[in-house]
């Protein structure tokens, strides 16, 4: 073997050991957790920072890899099939494309991919920086084949909503996935969920009723009003005028720190303390009045629909119990919104909320456009169902139980096996 042959053979390894940290390197890349690479990042690990740079451009650096890897593959193919043709003549061409098949598919891709598939977080960090520089040397090559791509492939316009949606669902299998040690880790798992409905849901879904908003008339005597405000369990109270659906502000009792039935302007402390009523659309979806509460330091805001009539209220206690779950302090009073009966048929009132019955099963969220049960049915049966009667959706079967003139009061509902 001459000095010749031996170089030959040893710049071929070299290649191959290049073909396989390019190879590992795209798919460490590929891999790694963007989330984690920014923990990392802002713990002060150094290398995060070139990661991070790369999978914002990750496009443009998968392409150098390419470009990069498919040279080296080349090149070292074509130094094997020189070296054993030197050796063997004519047929030393198909012991180099044997060979180098061989070592390309077991060394140089199989076994680096595999290595930083399992690894990619670890890898992605050693590789960061020589991958970021070659990606910054490659770049006018890089530049020019991508002008040819983009001619022969039309660029499409981005569709922004099909992006979220992609993002979003893509967020939802990683909690999907997420499983820990922890005994909450299912109570974690759906709370998380909960936060990426709430874009989903709007107040008028979860929302109190007008006519379950306790109140207090404006025109009452001192007395009358002070009563009303001791009698109450809420810490904030609307106040109306003329009639229950005109509300002029918000009461917070907290804010009276005097004794009231001991001074002569009694009246006129309590309306000195009185705040402005905030309304909202009734299609404001949660997310958005979540951030609206934090921003205006507010607890509750008064829903009205599109003609400015008064159609309810909503609190931030509403819209954190859609992500923890049922919140019972020290002025609620416990009740039990669905009782169930030994042969697992549940009675309960007209105006309980649809989705917390869907909750208490399990099941996805229900399509319906009505935010209680009895409007539920109504939707359903398009008529008031007399007492005894029945109707069904995809997942129960209503029972009226009892019902008004105009509403549904009292429903026995059966899960549909």
């Amino acid at each position: 073997m001459t000095l010749i042959t031996f170089l030959l053979i040893l710049c071929l390894f070299i290649l191959i050991i290049l073909s396989g940290f390019l190879s590992g390197s795209e798919t460490a890349l590929t891999a790694t957790s963007k989330p984690r690479i920014l923990f990392k990042y802002k713990k002060g690990h150094k290398k995060a920072k070139f990661v991070l740079k790369i999978l914002d451009n990750l496009d443009n650096v998968i392409s150098s890899l390419l470009l990069s890897n498919n040279l080296v593959n080349i090149l070292a193919s074509s130094l094997a099939t020189a070296v054993l043709y030197d050796i063997f003549g004519i047929t030393g061409i198909f012991y180099a494309t044997l060979i180098m098949t061989v070592l390309i598919v077991v060394f140089a891709e199989i076994l680096p991919k595999t290595y930083s598939l399992n690894r990619p977080t670890r890898t992605s960090l050693q590789i960061a920086p020589i991958v970021f520089y070659l990606s910054k040397i490659l770049y006018p090559f890089i530049f020019l084949i991508n002008i040819i791509v983009k001619q022969i492939f039309r660029k499409q316009k981005k569709d922004n909503k099909l992006e979220d949606q992609q993002s979003e669902e893509e967020l939802q299998g990683v909690i999907e996935m997420y499983k820990t040690s922890s005994p909450d880790s299912e109570q974690e798992k759906d709370m998380l969920q909960s936060i990426l409905m709430l874009n989903d849901i709007t107040v008028e879904e979860v929302f109190t009723h007008r006519k379950n908003i306790y109140s207090i008339n404006s025109s009452l005597e001192i007395k009358e009003f002070i009563k009303s405000i001791n009698i109450s369990r809420f810490t904030r109270i609307p106040i109306w005028k003329d009639n229950p659906e005109n509300i002029i502000g918000l009461l917070n009792v907290r804010t009276l720190n005097v004794d009231l039935t001991k001074q002569e302007r009694s009246k006129e402390i309590i309306f000195d303390k009185i705040s402005k009523p905030w309304f909202i659309p009734e299609s404001t979806n949660l997310l958005e009045q979540l951030v609206a509460f934090k921003k205006r330091k507010e607890h509750i805001a008064f829903v009205v629909d599109e003609y400015g009539e008064l159609l309810g209220l909503i609190t931030l206690e509403d819209i954190i119990e859609e992500i923890v779950g049922e919140i019972v302090d020290e002025i609620d009073i416990p009740n039990d919104e669905f009782t169930e009966t030994n042969d697992g048929i549940i009675i309960t009132n007209g105006e309980q909320n649809l989705r917390d019955l869907y909750k208490h099963f399990n099941l996805d969220q229900p399509s319906s456009e009505a935010s209680t049960i009895s409007g539920h049915i109504l939707d359903i049966a398009k008529k008031i169902p007399l007492f005894g009667e029945t109707v069904q959706d995809n997942y129960f079967t209503y029972k009226v139980l009892s019902h008004s003139r105009k509403q549904i009061s009292k429903i026995e509902i059966n899960r549909i096996n």
